[in-house]
Protein backbone atom coordinates (compact mmCIF):
# COMPACT_ATOMS: atom_id res chain seq x y z
CA UNK A 1 0.00 0.00 0.00
CA UNK A 2 1.33 3.73 -1.03
CA UNK A 3 1.53 6.63 1.05
CA UNK A 4 0.35 9.67 0.05
CA UNK A 5 1.41 12.64 2.23
CA UNK A 6 -1.14 15.38 2.70
CA UNK A 7 -0.29 19.53 3.53
CA UNK A 8 -2.42 22.17 3.76
CA UNK A 9 -1.20 25.58 2.02
CA UNK A 10 -0.02 26.88 5.91
CA UNK A 11 3.10 25.02 5.14
CA UNK A 12 4.47 27.28 2.50
CA UNK A 13 5.31 24.40 0.69
CA UNK A 14 5.99 25.25 -2.86
CA UNK A 15 4.73 22.46 -5.79
CA UNK A 16 6.32 24.38 -8.86
CA UNK A 17 10.07 23.42 -7.29
CA UNK A 18 8.86 20.38 -5.58
CA UNK A 19 11.72 17.62 -5.02
CA UNK A 20 9.45 14.89 -3.11
CA UNK A 21 9.61 11.88 -4.31
CA UNK A 22 6.76 10.32 -2.62
CA UNK A 23 2.88 11.12 -3.87
CA UNK A 24 1.32 14.31 -1.67
CA UNK A 25 -1.54 16.95 -2.17
CA UNK A 26 -1.46 20.42 -0.94
CA UNK A 27 -5.35 21.72 0.74
CA UNK A 28 -5.26 25.28 0.48
CA UNK A 29 -6.66 27.29 3.42
CA UNK A 30 -9.01 30.40 2.10
CA UNK A 31 -8.13 33.80 2.23
CA UNK A 32 -10.91 37.11 2.09
CA UNK A 33 -10.07 40.56 1.48
CA UNK A 34 -13.29 42.66 2.19
CA UNK A 35 -15.61 40.74 -0.08
CA UNK A 36 -13.11 39.13 -2.70
CA UNK A 37 -12.69 35.02 -1.33
CA UNK A 38 -9.52 33.19 -2.33
CA UNK A 39 -7.71 29.46 -1.98
CA UNK A 40 -4.40 29.97 -1.14
CA UNK A 41 -2.09 29.60 -3.88
CA UNK A 42 -5.05 28.44 -6.25
CA UNK A 43 -6.63 31.54 -6.80
CA UNK A 44 -3.79 34.18 -5.45
CA UNK A 45 -0.20 33.90 -5.52
CA UNK A 46 2.08 35.12 -2.81
CA UNK A 47 3.20 38.08 -4.61
CA UNK A 48 -0.64 38.85 -5.41
CA UNK A 49 -1.25 38.33 -1.73
CA UNK A 50 1.61 40.78 -0.56
CA UNK A 51 0.69 43.39 -2.81
CA UNK A 52 -2.91 43.36 -1.94
CA UNK A 53 -2.08 43.55 1.58
CA UNK A 54 0.03 46.63 1.79
CA UNK A 55 -2.62 48.58 -0.11
CA UNK A 56 -5.72 47.47 2.58
CA UNK A 57 -5.97 49.23 5.30
CA UNK A 58 -7.29 45.81 6.86
CA UNK A 59 -5.92 42.69 6.86
CA UNK A 60 -7.27 39.77 5.38
CA UNK A 61 -9.24 37.08 7.27
CA UNK A 62 -7.53 33.48 7.20
CA UNK A 63 -9.37 30.58 7.73
CA UNK A 64 -8.97 26.75 7.79
CA UNK A 65 -9.90 24.63 4.95
CA UNK A 66 -13.65 23.22 5.47
CA UNK A 67 -14.25 19.50 6.19
CA UNK A 68 -15.42 18.64 3.35
CA UNK A 69 -12.84 19.59 1.43
CA UNK A 70 -10.38 17.38 3.66
CA UNK A 71 -13.17 14.77 3.09
CA UNK A 72 -12.93 15.14 -0.74
CA UNK A 73 -9.37 14.70 -1.01
CA UNK A 74 -9.23 11.41 1.78
CA UNK A 75 -11.56 9.87 -0.30
CA UNK A 76 -10.02 10.72 -3.46
CA UNK A 77 -6.50 9.07 -2.48
CA UNK A 78 -8.31 6.30 -0.54
CA UNK A 79 -9.99 5.20 -3.42
CA UNK A 80 -6.37 4.87 -5.46
CA UNK A 81 -5.45 2.22 -2.38
CA UNK A 82 -3.55 4.89 -0.34
CA UNK A 83 -3.00 5.32 3.01
CA UNK A 84 -2.75 9.02 4.00
CA UNK A 85 -0.63 11.01 6.85
CA UNK A 86 -1.43 14.50 7.32
CA UNK A 87 1.07 16.81 8.36
CA UNK A 88 -0.94 19.94 9.86
CA UNK A 89 -0.98 23.50 10.65
CA UNK A 90 -0.71 23.57 14.17
CA UNK A 91 -3.89 23.62 16.11
CA UNK A 92 -2.52 26.54 18.46
CA UNK A 93 -2.41 28.82 15.19
CA UNK A 94 -5.41 27.54 13.68
CA UNK A 95 -8.81 24.96 13.27
CA UNK A 96 -7.27 23.18 10.03
CA UNK A 97 -6.51 20.22 12.04
CA UNK A 98 -9.78 20.05 13.97
CA UNK A 99 -11.33 20.38 10.28
CA UNK A 100 -9.44 17.34 9.12
CA UNK A 101 -10.57 15.48 11.89
CA UNK A 102 -13.77 16.01 11.36
CA UNK A 103 -13.41 14.67 7.96
CA UNK A 104 -12.28 11.72 9.08
CA UNK A 105 -14.90 10.93 10.82
CA UNK A 106 -17.36 11.09 7.88
CA UNK A 107 -15.26 8.50 6.40
CA UNK A 108 -16.80 4.75 6.58
CA UNK A 109 -15.67 3.24 9.49
CA UNK A 110 -13.76 0.64 7.54
CA UNK A 111 -11.37 3.07 6.10
CA UNK A 112 -10.74 5.48 8.82
CA UNK A 113 -7.48 3.65 10.13
CA UNK A 114 -5.84 4.55 6.94
CA UNK A 115 -5.63 8.19 8.00
CA UNK A 116 -3.39 9.34 9.76
CA UNK A 117 -3.35 12.81 11.37
CA UNK A 118 -0.69 14.73 12.97
CA UNK A 119 -1.04 18.37 14.72
CA UNK A 120 2.98 19.74 13.79
CA UNK A 121 3.12 22.16 16.64
CA UNK A 122 4.15 24.57 13.83
CA UNK A 123 4.16 25.89 9.63
CA UNK A 124 5.78 26.79 6.84
CA UNK A 125 8.87 25.80 7.03
CA UNK A 126 8.18 23.70 10.25
CA UNK A 127 6.60 21.33 8.27
CA UNK A 128 9.30 20.94 5.84
CA UNK A 129 11.12 19.25 8.39
CA UNK A 130 9.00 17.12 9.08
CA UNK A 131 7.99 16.58 5.26
CA UNK A 132 11.85 15.56 4.57
CA UNK A 133 11.65 13.24 7.58
CA UNK A 134 8.72 11.63 6.62
CA UNK A 135 10.18 11.33 2.68
CA UNK A 136 12.84 9.40 4.26
CA UNK A 137 11.08 6.80 6.12
CA UNK A 138 8.23 6.02 3.30
CA UNK A 139 11.79 5.80 1.13
CA UNK A 140 12.74 3.18 4.10
CA UNK A 141 10.06 0.95 3.79
CA UNK A 142 8.53 2.48 7.26
CA UNK A 143 4.80 1.93 7.67
CA UNK A 144 2.37 4.65 8.94
CA UNK A 145 2.30 3.91 11.90
CA UNK A 146 5.76 3.81 12.27
CA UNK A 147 6.40 6.89 10.46
CA UNK A 148 3.65 8.90 12.50
CA UNK A 149 5.02 8.25 15.48
CA UNK A 150 8.69 8.88 14.51
CA UNK A 151 7.31 12.45 13.65
CA UNK A 152 5.46 13.03 16.28
CA UNK A 153 8.71 12.20 18.53
CA UNK A 154 10.37 14.85 16.13
CA UNK A 155 8.43 17.94 15.81
CA UNK A 156 9.52 18.38 19.64
CA UNK A 157 12.78 19.66 18.65
CA UNK A 158 11.62 22.07 16.48
CA UNK A 159 12.17 25.47 17.27
CA UNK A 160 11.66 28.91 15.23
CA UNK A 161 12.16 32.45 15.39
CA UNK A 162 11.02 35.20 13.33
CA UNK A 163 12.56 39.03 13.52
CA UNK A 164 9.81 41.68 12.43
CA UNK A 165 10.42 44.41 10.13
CA UNK A 166 7.68 46.25 11.06
CA UNK A 167 4.91 46.02 13.90
CA UNK A 168 1.98 47.32 11.19
CA UNK A 169 0.13 44.12 10.94
CA UNK A 170 -0.21 42.86 14.35
CA UNK A 171 -1.41 46.28 14.81
CA UNK A 172 -4.35 45.90 12.08
CA UNK A 173 -5.34 42.96 13.33
CA UNK A 174 -5.66 43.99 16.94
CA UNK A 175 -2.81 42.44 18.73
CA UNK A 176 -1.53 46.01 20.11
CA UNK A 177 -3.76 49.46 19.88
CA UNK A 178 -2.93 52.20 17.63
CA UNK A 179 -1.60 54.10 20.31
CA UNK A 180 1.16 51.36 21.34
CA UNK A 181 2.07 50.56 17.42
CA UNK A 182 2.61 54.22 17.20
CA UNK A 183 4.72 54.36 20.27
CA UNK A 184 6.75 51.36 18.62
CA UNK A 185 6.93 52.64 15.37
CA UNK A 186 8.77 55.60 16.87
CA UNK A 187 11.13 53.80 19.20
CA UNK A 188 12.07 51.47 16.20
CA UNK A 189 11.34 48.39 17.63
CA UNK A 190 11.77 45.08 16.33
CA UNK A 191 10.30 42.04 17.88
CA UNK A 192 11.96 38.87 18.12
CA UNK A 193 9.43 36.01 18.32
CA UNK A 194 9.69 32.23 18.88
CA UNK A 195 7.59 29.16 17.66
CA UNK A 196 7.88 25.76 19.37
CA UNK A 197 4.76 23.29 20.03
CA UNK A 198 2.54 25.94 18.46
CA UNK A 199 3.06 28.59 20.86
CA UNK A 200 4.44 31.89 20.36
CA UNK A 201 6.35 33.53 22.91
CA UNK A 202 8.48 37.07 22.98
CA UNK A 203 12.35 36.59 22.56
CA UNK A 204 12.66 40.09 23.01
CA UNK A 205 11.77 43.65 21.46
CA UNK A 206 14.88 45.95 20.49
CA UNK A 207 14.89 48.98 19.35
CA UNK A 208 16.82 48.74 15.68
CA UNK A 209 16.93 46.23 13.42
CA UNK A 210 20.39 45.90 14.33
CA UNK A 211 20.41 44.39 17.36
CA UNK A 212 17.33 42.34 16.53
CA UNK A 213 19.56 40.76 13.70
CA UNK A 214 22.37 40.57 16.50
CA UNK A 215 20.45 38.34 18.65
CA UNK A 216 19.42 35.81 15.38
CA UNK A 217 22.80 35.41 14.84
CA UNK A 218 23.57 34.76 18.07
CA UNK A 219 21.42 32.20 18.30
CA UNK A 220 22.69 30.92 14.87
CA UNK A 221 25.88 30.79 15.89
CA UNK A 222 25.22 28.66 18.91
CA UNK A 223 23.04 26.56 17.05
CA UNK A 224 25.79 25.63 14.32
CA UNK A 225 28.06 25.03 16.84
CA UNK A 226 25.49 22.38 18.52
CA UNK A 227 24.68 21.05 14.72
CA UNK A 228 27.48 21.68 11.99
CA UNK A 229 25.89 18.88 9.82
CA UNK A 230 21.89 20.10 9.58
CA UNK A 231 20.23 21.78 7.06
CA UNK A 232 19.38 25.35 7.56
CA UNK A 233 15.99 26.45 6.91
CA UNK A 234 15.85 30.11 6.86
CA UNK A 235 12.09 31.70 6.76
CA UNK A 236 11.27 34.89 5.51
CA UNK A 237 8.35 37.45 3.88
CA UNK A 238 11.02 38.97 1.22
CA UNK A 239 10.36 38.90 -2.28
CA UNK A 240 12.87 36.08 -3.07
CA UNK A 241 15.35 33.75 -1.53
CA UNK A 242 17.68 36.26 -3.74
CA UNK A 243 16.53 39.25 -2.03
CA UNK A 244 17.62 37.78 1.53
CA UNK A 245 20.52 36.70 0.42
CA UNK A 246 21.66 39.96 -0.81
CA UNK A 247 20.09 41.57 2.39
CA UNK A 248 21.63 39.28 5.05
CA UNK A 249 24.12 37.16 3.27
CA UNK A 250 26.94 38.88 4.74
CA UNK A 251 25.41 39.18 8.13
CA UNK A 252 24.48 35.29 8.49
CA UNK A 253 27.60 33.67 6.37
CA UNK A 254 24.90 31.66 4.64
CA UNK A 255 28.28 30.01 2.78
CA UNK A 256 29.30 28.34 5.63
CA UNK A 257 26.29 26.14 5.90
CA UNK A 258 26.61 22.96 3.80
CA UNK A 259 22.41 22.95 2.83
CA UNK A 260 20.80 25.84 2.80
CA UNK A 261 16.30 26.04 2.34
CA UNK A 262 14.57 29.00 1.60
CA UNK A 263 10.64 29.04 2.66
CA UNK A 264 8.81 32.42 1.82
CA UNK A 265 5.82 32.94 4.00
CA UNK A 266 2.47 32.54 2.79
CA UNK A 267 -1.04 34.40 3.53
CA UNK A 268 -1.97 32.40 6.79
CA UNK A 269 2.00 33.44 8.34
CA UNK A 270 2.22 36.69 6.50
CA UNK A 271 -0.76 38.22 7.28
CA UNK A 272 1.08 38.78 10.71
CA UNK A 273 4.38 38.77 9.71
CA UNK A 274 4.25 41.37 7.32
CA UNK A 275 7.19 41.93 4.90
CA UNK A 276 10.84 42.21 5.18
CA UNK A 277 10.39 39.50 8.35
CA UNK A 278 13.25 36.83 8.65
CA UNK A 279 13.92 34.06 11.04
CA UNK A 280 15.14 30.60 11.17
CA UNK A 281 14.21 27.22 12.04
CA UNK A 282 16.82 24.88 14.24
CA UNK A 283 15.96 20.91 14.57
Amino acid sequence: MSITLILDSASDYCVEHHTLSVPFVIIPLNITFKDDHYLDGVDISMDEFYERMAKEESLPKTSQPSPQAFYDVFLSELDKGNELIYLGLSSNLSGTVQSAGIAKGMLDETVQNKVHIIDTGTASAGIHVLLKEAEKLVQEGKNAVEIVASINEKKQSILGYVLLETLENVKKGGRISAVQGAVAEFLNIKPLLSVQNGIVGTVGKYRGKKKGLNKLMELLHDWKQKHPEKELFIIHSLPSKEDVIKEFGDLFSFHAFKSISFTRFGSTIGTYASENAIGFIFH
